[in-house]
């Protein structure tokens, strides 16, 4: 099967299934010989930073002479940027060849009387037949939703890792930040160390009462134990206080703040691993992590962040409503959203930042929420000029041609957004 035909096949796959189980699943995985059974798997959780902590964990593992897989959702542009062996996605024949695998394997598996498999589900048995073909020496993989029933948890872990959580996806998850965190906790497995994102008590106290119970060591990161040193355009200095790891400088190549809190996670996660892992290794994987989607400058002063729910907007507040920023008041700013997201909350979230320009609009998926709603309640929290258009290209056209050389644009609120904007500098 050619490349794609599969990602035309795959998308018509139902991304749920008759009823919210891993039984189906595990009987498919008993048909495989149960190939994540010799993965030793990072597993990672949480609602925002799960890419980039995973990212962070895959650069500098590599930096340290370690030959690693990486399993991430969603994709920006294509469906192979999910599955990367020593950090280059793999080949559209390898990715094509585990999807026709995986068709067979649902045959057989039906005429047995299994019933057929998710989207996610498919990708998952993809990156498990993908990576056993290679020699590996940790596999880092990210949940696609939860944690407690997604696919990602058959997989036999040597850490657990969980992010920042906040409200998101609260029709499948839950309502509250205590439910949500029950379902991310649902990673954590017996005896297996756990590092953890110790920000709000709620998500946190849940945490921990998970761990306790299945025998897992827990070692929390404060936000207070991460202290900012400087902070230029192209790169932050940081150092981290912890009585699990302590380093007095440390540097990444990124311009948000919210990435120096995934870098000392996947830091301090690190060395529960690998407590004598090389402070050089250290330097090099943290400097040259690259992930793509998350305050990344796609043209000079132009950035898209995937922002898409009130806690990730919060950390896009906390980056731009900072006076001493070089660039504090010169951002405009272009926002999409889908219809299932607080919309709402992440707008005020944005309240009082001074943004000189706004422009919305709808993307192309079913998702999309309506731009004229949306930017109604623009007006309503803006004093600054707000354009409502029709498309994605027709809004980013108009913001790019607009700004001039001394602003930025800031495409914000949700991760389609970024897919076209970045599908449409790759044709240009």
């Amino acid at each position: 099967m050619v490349y794609a035909e599969m990602e035309r096949r795959l998308n018509d796959i139902p991304k749920f299934g008759a009823k919210a189980s891993l039984d189906n699943l595990s009987s498919y995985l008993d048909i495989l010989d149960h190939p994540e059974r010799n993965l030793r798997v990072i597993h990672v959780a949480g609602t925002n930073g799960k890419g980039s902590v995973c990212a962070f964990l895959d650069s500098m593992l590599r930096a340290g002479g370690y030959r690693t897989a990486l399993f991430t959702s969603p994709h920006l542009v294509t469906v192979r940027e999910r599955f990367r062996i020593d950090g280059q996605m793999v080949s559209e024949e390898k990715t094509a060849g585990a999807f026709d695998r995986v068709l067979s394997l649902m045959e057989e598996g039906m005429e047995k009387g299994l019933g057929p498999l998710t989207y996610f589900e498919v990708l998952f048995l993809m990156s498990l037949l993908i990576f056993r073909e290679e020699e590996i020496d940790y596999c880092i993989m990210e949940t696609g939703l939860g944690g407690r029933l997604d696919a990602t948890v058959l997989t036999v872990p040597v850490l657990c890792v969980i992010t920042s959580i906040s409200l998101d996806h609260t029709a499948v998850l839950g309502e509250t930040i205590e439910e949500i965190a029950r379902e991310k906790a649902g990673i954590i497995k017996r005896g297996i160390p756990v590092a953890v994102m110790e920000e709000d008590p709620g998500a946190f106290s849940v945490i921990k009462e998970v761990a306790a119970d299945r025998n897992a060591s827990l070692y929390p990161l404060k936000n207070e134990e991460i202290i900012i040193l400087k902070k230029r355009k192209n790169y932050i200095d940081f150092s981290i206080v912890n009585r699990y790891y302590n380093s007095s400088r440390l540097r990444i190549r990124h311009r948000a703040r919210y990435q120096v809190m995934n870098a000392s996670l996947a830091l301090l996660a690190l060395h529960v691993l690998l407590p004598d892992f090389p402070p050089a290794s250290v330097a090099a994987g943290l400097e040259g992590m690259v992930w793509p989607g998350r305050m990344e400058e796609i043209e000079d002063r132009i950035f898209v962040d995937g922002a898409h729910n009130p806690g990730a907007i919060l950390r896009i507040r906390d980056q731009l409503d900072d006076p001493g920023d070089p660039d504090y008041g010169h951002w405009n700013l272009l926002f999409a959203v889908c219809e299932d997201k607080d919309y709402p909350t992440m707008i005020k979230s944005l309240a009082g930042i001074p943004f000189r320009r706004i422009y919305v609009t709808s993307m192309r998926t079913d998702r999309a929420a309506g731009a004229r709603e949306i930017g109604k309640l623009f007006e309503e929290s803006f004093s600054c000029p707000v354009f409502v258009l029709d498309s994605v290209r027709e809004a980013y056209y108009t913001a790019r041609q607009t700004i001039s050389d001394e602003e930025c644009l800031l495409c914000l609120g949700s991760l389609y957004l970024v897919g076209e904007l970045k599908e449409m500098a790759e044709r240009t």
